[in-house]
């Protein structure tokens, strides 16, 4: 809390690992204590998108690649693959709303696994 908010004004987006390629988060709202964390998920993994070495989330406040958000922002950005589910692995858009995070769209993974190992 000590280094100030880094998302949506008065919020600060809190970022640990959990497993070698995993991560959990927490929103904490800065003037009043209160923790507000995800509903539907617990935990991402990495997914990496290799770019050429250009960061994916350019202007974010996180030095964490999974996530991308701003201090003057309410939008959060969260890429990977939810609870370790690749079902579930896409980026995912949440609105601070009310003090709740609100999916507001979801953009899934399409892979064809066999036709990239097969690919000569």
């Amino acid at each position: 809390m000590s280094k100030g908010p880094n998302f949506a004004g008065q919020y600060r987006v809190v970022i640990w690992g959990c497993g070698t390629s995993c991560a959990m988060f927490a929103i904490v709202n800065l003037q009043t204590g209160r923790v507000i964390t995800p509903e539907g998920f617990y935990a991402t993994s990495t997914v990496h998108f290799y770019v050429e070495d250009q960061k994916l989330f350019p202007d974010s406040q996180s030095e964490d690649e999974v996530f991308g958000f701003r201090r003057d922002s309410r939008l959060l950005v969260v890429v990977g693959d939810l609870d370790e589910d690749e079902s579930r692995e896409g980026a995912f858009y949440l609105v601070l709303e009310a003090e709740h995070l609100r999916l507001v769209h979801s953009t899934m993974v399409k892979k064809d696994c066999e036709r990239l190992r097969n690919k000569p």
